[in-house]
């Protein structure tokens, strides 16, 4: 397997982004905080908007999509086909792409040099990938020890593909932020990091399609719009308990 240091996958996304003259945001938008002392709460934030009708829709198309496929996957077929010519290439690249370092280091990275440079818009980009990373490991984390789903190579925790969810919760932030080609390209590095899980019969393809699932909703949540949006369901507290309110 070819290895591709973090550092040079940061730049990489640098070029690409050097090449988005107008982000799909409206102009005039506020500007972001992304300072530090903000993280808790924006995270806070995140989750109070995960529960909106958009979402539901892609949970619900996500889970209907990883049982069809858990009634036909075949992991050892799939392994085969996929370590075979430009296949096993393409799938060594999602391998590194789904990578924590990797991942760690783009949103990491994104956030402190856009605030060190003063350039809101790389440094917003790079806020929204850590608080949907740190969603994406916690939700994958408390999943794959409800499930404790044995790997197709023997090993624990398959269920769901962390890699993969990391990949699409990228694509997620990428795709709401940006949109066209930019967004067409992190959807397609998304699909290689699952591509390359089975290839190395780490995961099922049910286990791909759920992490995919999973990284997409919480993604676009991060960066949505308005990341004050009332239109998602809100948690208030209501007498001596909490309850779940939502506004039009």
């Amino acid at each position: 397997m070819k290895i591709i240091s973090p550092p040079l996958v940061l730049l990489l996304i640098f070029l690409l982004m050097g090449g988005v003259s107008e982000p799909a945001r409206a102009q005039g938008d506020a500007e972001e905080d992304v300072s530090l002392g903000h993280f808790p709460g924006a995270v806070w934030d995140d989750i109070t908007a995960l529960p909106t009708w958009e979402n539901t829709w892609w949970l619900l198309g996500g889970t209907a999509l990883t049982i069809g496929v858990h009634q036909f996957e075949d992991p050892g077929r799939a392994a085969e086909v996929l370590n075979k010519g430009i296949w096993d290439s393409l799938s060594d690249f999602g391998n590194i792409w789904g990578d924590i370092r990797v991942q760690v280091s783009l949103a990491l990275g994104t956030w402190g040099i856009g605030s060190w440079a003063g350039n809101n818009e790389i440094a917003g980009f790079g806020f929204d990938l850590s608080r949907g990373f740190l969603l994406t490991v916690a939700t994958t984390s408390i999943i794959k020890a409800g499930f404790n789903r044995t790997r197709p190579n023997g090993e624990d925790y398959s269920f769901p593909s962390g890699h993969t969810a990391a990949a699409f919760t990228t694509a997620g932030v990428v795709t709401r932020r940006y949109g066209g080609w930019l967004g067409g390209l992190s959807i397609g590095l998304g699909v290689l990091t699952g591509m390359g899980r089975m290839e190395d019969m780490r995961h099922y393809a049910s286990d791909v399609v759920a992490g995919a699932t999973i990284g997409w909703i919480i993604g676009r949540t991060v960066a949505r719009k308005d990341p004050n949006d009332k239109t998602a369901w809100q948690v208030v507290p209501f007498g001596n308990g909490l309850a779940m309110i939502k506004s039009f």
